[in-house]
């Protein structure tokens, strides 16, 4: 049974929350997913109608070195004109990923994507014809994207072709990018990256700071792999952020790519260890990843992917024919919607740029009790504090593995304190899964000036309690 069916919770249908277009949305941190086309993996086509009634604002594009230059020296950017000028037309603003490689110069790439095969372990040749397609980009998109990241996952050896990962190597890459960049576009924003090896990798990190990285680019871009969202994040972010803070402080941070299935078996996200993965943890996933970035003050979220990649086998390195990969918010080669595609929808209507992470007092009111579960349970309550319009936002969840299934408790409750411009008057909850509002009907004001709401659902994913004035609902 659905937690919001039980009648002894406190709440009462107020209506559904009223989503947008990305061309409503004035500005967003939110970013989806839409790379690989540079291996064609899946039909663009068939997506941008769906991305823009997302409701986010940005969308990571790899621009595949392999597929615009075919013959030396010659670019052809056509496919990817279309993809750019089909995301700004709907009011999505693209944003670059440079890579990977190409087999006119790495002729001992196993296949002709060179995907993972670096320049510059090529010799002067390659890092020319490297340069020179990199500066044939930013000319030909400086008006349209203003945001270029350099490689994907350079930490990943599987990225890293021919030779090791490291920290001083990947600096060696931006050192030899970053200023093609630069002299042609000074108002351009260059973006490294590093992937989900120990979740937040910080030691290769240091090492590309030390080699200079820092001095070349202006954000840092994470990718948070992981069943559990919250595992190890907190302090990880707050040791890369120390790390920024000693050696590059002019650079923001970025989550940039994150996933999760919405099956156990049979695609190539089994690295992470899915044993019950569903579209409904997968949903549970998003809701968490974006609020808990939200809640780190990433000035990007981005979800990979938009939808499942099935059109092309997908390959690494190696070049060896692997599972699908089967992240999307939409179906593989059906591309409908799952249920993680709505929930991305519902948030997208509450944290855009008006939702901003704030330190307002919230107090958990759990009903566990102690001698039977121990201190685990209530220890693992995620609350979050938003102020949005003016009025203050609280989510809060339950961060259990979500392929337990957990079914949620009927009886809990919140006590918050007034402390926003715009008071808390007519407290409503929101479940992100399913746009449902509900207002809550057994609260009350202290005289203390805070706000005592009880009967709310816990459940393994953020539910949302705010005023009913912050967010708009869908018209009857």
């Amino acid at each position: 049974m659905n937690i919001f069916d039980d009648p002894f919770l406190k709440l009462s249908f107020a209506g559904r929350l009223k989503t947008r277009h990305a061309r409503e949305v004035k500005a967003s941190p939110l970013s989806v997913g839409f790379e690989t086309l540079d291996r064609e993996l899946f039909n663009p086509e068939k997506c941008y109608d769906l991305l823009a009634e997302l409701g986010v604002k940005w969308a990571r594009c790899q621009t595949g070195w392999c597929r615009c230059e075919k013959s030396k020296g010659v670019y052809d950017f056509a496919w990817l004109d279309d993809v750019v000028d089909n995301l700004l037309r709907r009011g999505v603003q693209p944003w670059f990923n440079l890579g990977y490689g190409n087999i006119l110069y790495m002729k001992d790439a196993p296949h002709e994507t060179a995907v993972g095969h670096v320049p510059t372990a090529y010799g002067p040749e390659c890092v020319d014809a490297w340069r020179n397609y990199v500066a044939a980009l930013v000319k030909h998109f400086s008006s349209r994207v203003k945001h270029w990241e350099i490689w994907n996952e350079p930490n990943l050896d599987c990225f890293w072709r021919p030779l090791q990962a490291s920290g001083a190597n990947y600096a060696g890459l931006i050192e030899v990018t970053s200023p093609v960049i630069r002299s042609l576009d000074p108002e351009a924003k260059i973006i490294a990256c590093s992937g989900p090896e120990k979740m937040i990798d910080c030691a290769f990190i240091r090492q590309a700071l030390l080699a200079g990285m820092g001095s070349h680019i202006d954000i840092f871009s994470i990718h948070p792999y992981g069943v559990i969202p919250e595992k190890q994040y907190f302090s990880s972010v707050a040791a890369l952020r120390r790390l920024l803070s000693e050696y590059a402080p002019h650079v923001k941070l970025w989550q940039g790519e994150c996933g999760y299935s919405a099956q156990a078996f049979g695609h190539h996200g089994s690295w992470n260890g899915f044993y019950n993965a569903t579209e409904e943890t997968q949903a549970h996933y998003v809701a968490r990843r974006i609020v808990l970035d939200s809640m780190m003050k990433m000035e990007l979220i981005s979800y990979y992917h938009m939808t499942d990649l099935m059109e092309k086998p997908y390959r690494q390195a190696n070049g060896q024919e692997r599972p699908p990969n089967m992240l999307g918010l939409l179906h593989g080669l059906s591309y409908t919607p799952k249920k993680s595609y709505y929930a991305y929808k519902n948030l997208a209507a509450i944290f855009d740029s008006e939702c901003k992470a704030d330190d307002l007092a919230c107090y958990v009111m759990d009903k566990f009790n102690f001698r039977q579960v121990g201190a685990l349970p209530p220890l693992s309550i995620i609350a979050g504090t938003f102020v949005r319009r003016g009025y203050p936002v609280y989510s809060y969840y339950f961060a259990e593995d979500l392929q337990r299934c957990w079914g949620g408790l009927n009886d809990f409750g919140l006590q918050v304190v007034q402390q926003t411009e715009r008071p808390i008057k007519t407290p409503v909850l929101i479940d992100v899964i399913s746009g449902s509002v509900y207002r809550a009907t057994d609260f009350e004001m202290l005289e203390s000036d805070s706000v005592v709401i009880r009967g709310l659902p816990l459940t393994d994913y953020p539910l949302i309690l705010t005023d009913i004035d912050a967010i708009e609902l869908q018209p009857e």
